[in-house]
C-alpha cells in the first residue's frame, strides 16, 4: 500500500468522515485505469465469450480484493448479474459495498472447515494476504519480502457451503477463487452434488510448494468431470475450467 494511501486509511480509523472519501479515492482515483478494463490476465473477457451479452447470470468471487481492479467480475456486475464476493480483508468489502450494493458482499476467511486458523497478514488491502504457511516461503522468494513483513494472527474460518445455502445460490454460472495457495482446500469441501458451478477460474501458482500443488488442483477437477477451457499466456497461472456435461 502506498505512502499516500496508508495515509488516507489511517483518517479514516481516526476520523470517520473520511471514510466515504476514501473509498471513493481507492475506486475512482487511484485505482482509475481499472474501470474499464481490470482483470489481469484475460480471464474476465475469456468468461465473458462463454455467454450472451443480454444473458443475467451469477458468479461467486472468493478472495475478489477489488470491486475492479484485478477483478474477474467488474463487467459481469455492470452486465446486472448478480453475485456474491467474499474476503477476509474488512476493507476490501468496504469497497464492494461501496461500488457493487446489489452483491452480496461478504468478510469472511474461507477455509474447508469452520474454525480458528492463522492468518499470515501484510495489509488491510493486501491481495497476499493467506492462511497458508508455505505459501509465504513462496512471497518472500518471488518479492524480496523479510520474515517481519507477515503478522500472524488467528482468525474464524467458515466453509462455502454455508454461505451458498444460506443465500440460496446452487445454480453458479462460474466461480472465482484466488486464496494464495489455499484454493484446494475449498475446491475439497466443496458439495459439487449439491451446487451446479458451469465454469471455475483458479489462480494456480505452482511454485508455492512443487508440482504437487498444482497437480492437486488439476486432479480434483478432472475427478470431478471438468476439463480445461482456458490458460492465460502471459503468466500461466489462471485457469478456467467447464463442467463436461
Amino acid at each position: 500500500m502506498s505512502s499516500s494511501n496508508s495515509r488516507l486509511l489511517n483518517l479514516t480509523k481516526k476520523y470517520p468522515i473520511f471514510k466515504k472519501f476514501y473509498l471513493f479515492y481507492n475506486i475512482y482515483i487511484r485505482n482509475y485505469n481499472f474501470l474499464y478494463s481490470g482483470n489481469q490476465l484475460g480471464e474476465e473477457e475469456e468468461l465473458l465469450s462463454y455467454f450472451k451479452k443480454n444473458y443475467k447470470g451469477t458468479y461467486v468471487d472468493i478472495g475478489c480484493f477489488h470491486p475492479t481492479k484485478h477483478s474477474n467480475t467488474s463487467k459481469f456486475y455492470k452486465r446486472k448479474w448478480r453475485g456474491i464476493n467474499i474476503d477476509l480483508n474488512p476493507l476490501t468489502i468496504d469497497l464492494f459495498n461501496f461500488a457493487r450494493p446489489r452483491d452480496i458482499n461478504i468478510c469472511a476467511a474461507i477455509s474447508d472447515s469452520a474454525k480458528s486458523n492463522d492468518l499470515y497478514f501484510i495489509g488491510d488491502l493486501s491481495s497476499e494476504n493467506t492462511l497458508e504457511k508455505n505459501h509465504t516461503k513462496w512471497l518472500k522468494k518471488a518479492f524480496n519480502y523479510n520474515q517481519e513483513k507477515f503478522f500472524k494472527k488467528r482468525i474464524k474460518t467458515k466453509k462455502i457451503n454455508d454461505i451458498l445455502e444460506k443465500y440460496k445460490f446452487y445454480d453458479i454460472d462460474f466461480m472465482n477463487i484466488d486464496v494464495e495457495g489455499h484454493e484446494i482446500k475449498i475446491l475439497k469441501s466443496l458439495n459439487l452434488s449439491k451446487f451446479n458451478i458451469k465454469y471455475f477460474c483458479v489462480e494456480i501458482i505452482s511454485q508455492n510448494y512443487s508440482k504437487k500443488h498444482k497437480n492437486k488442483i488439476l486432479n480434483y477437477f478432472k475427478k470431478n468431470r471438468y476439463e480445461i477451457k482456458f490458460i492465460d499466456k502471459i503468466v500461466g497461472i489462471n485457469y478456467i475450467f467447464k463442467k463436461i456435461i
